[in-house]
């Protein structure tokens, strides 16, 4: 993707919020980084608005009893979401309404990423072409996607509120690009502001460490694309939010990045 086209594109208001947080085992955290320690994760929902336009990036988990059932081999302490910390609460937050927001960008389809889409009607939720075409040839590929989330994208694509592109403008100065990594349906969305470029890595570089020691994450579908995504983080941007990093809201007080 061009990104002196993000940048020659209007600027956006970033902000992010936390959905959660919790502890998670150090082999499943890094590649290589203090695997013999847990880290503290944080789980966050983004608001992007600007231009006539009010996005999300991510949805966050409609159940965290349901997360921690399915993801609790990972913890050592299990996911604490605080009141006001839910989606819905966030977007108030944010000054906006459900139905009032235009685009959801998810970064993977994880259900701590995804599962709150029926809350945003008039939404058109944008996921990698790519990532559909594999779900559709081979049932393996669909094993990670939680129960009905898949009948919940075909309905939307009926409804002309599916967004499948690998790479490209979602919008002006809003882009997204396809890096695979942690999950297939894994991508990188990209908005432009006063600040300059803001990379949204999701959990494909899910800590500001990953870059750092060039160490890629732990669980991943193809280590790989996780070092091919590390060299893009460090590529033409000019703020990296990383999908799980608590050091995000001590660099931007109140999660207000831009």
């Amino acid at each position: 993707m061009n990104l002196d086209e993000l940048r020659s594109g209007p600027t956006y208001h970033v902000r992010v919020f936390r959905t959660g947080r919790c502890r998670i085992l150090g082999p499943y955290a890094y590649h290589s980084y203090a695997r013999d320690r847990d880290h503290e994760f944080t789980l966050f929902v983004s608001v992007v608005q600007g231009n006539g336009i009010t996005a999300l990036v991510d949805v966050g988990m409609a159940s965290v009893a349901q997360m921690n059932r399915d993801a609790g081999f990972l913890m050592s302490e299990e996911i604490v979401q605080a009141p006001g910390e839910d989606v819905l609460s966030i977007v108030a937050r944010a000054g906006a309404a459900p139905e009032a927001i235009d685009f959801v960008l998810l970064t993977h389809c994880h259900y701590d990423h995804c599962s709150n889409l029926a809350l945003f009607p008039n939404a058109t939720v944008v996921i990698p072409a790519r990532a559909w075409r594999l779900w559709h040839e081979d049932p393996e590929n669909r094993g990670y996607l939680h129960a009905g989330f898949l009948d919940e994208l075909t309905a939307l694509k009926t409804q002309g509120r599916l967004c499948l592109l690998d790479e490209g403008l979602v919008a002006p100065g809003l882009g997204v690009r396809w890096v695979g990594g942690h999950s297939i349906c894994s991508q990188f969305i990209y908005v432009n502001t006063q600040k300059g470029l803001v990379l949204f890595s999701g959990d494909t570089v899910q800590m500001c460490k990953n870059v750092e020691l060039d160490d890629p994450i732990a669980i991943c579908h193809d280590v790989v694309q996780c070092r091919e995504a590390l060299a893009l983080a460090r590529t033409g941007v000019d703020v990296l939010l990383p999908g799980h990093d608590p050091e995000i809201l001590l660099r931007f007080p109140g999660g207000r990045v831009a």
